[in-house]
């Protein structure tokens, strides 16, 4: 597994244990997170955090929108795509 995919899989972690709401089978890369109140805007700080602390740098908040956090694909290609 890659770091990416290392990554992502940490992310999808997250993203359960946060939640409390979804188990892993039923959380794929495309499922609404916000929509589907998987989590709530309450979540974003700490996610952001989140991926502070898996890239090792500071998240550049001018790439923040809503769609940066539809699902776990826009999180990725957001936040996690510079990545090496």
């Amino acid at each position: 597994m890659n770091r990416k995919e290392a990554m992502r899989e940490e992310l999808r972690q997250w993203v359960i244990t946060t939640s409390g709401k979804i188990g892993p089978d039923a959380l794929h890369d495309d499922t609404p997170l916000i929509e589907q109140r998987i989590i709530s805007s309450l979540h974003i700080t700490d996610l952001i955090l989140f991926l502070e602390s898996l890239r090792g740098s500071p998240v550049d908040l001018g790439l923040l929108s809503g769609a940066s956090f539809r699902d776990i694909n826009a999180v990725c290609d957001t936040f996690l795509a510079d990545v090496a």
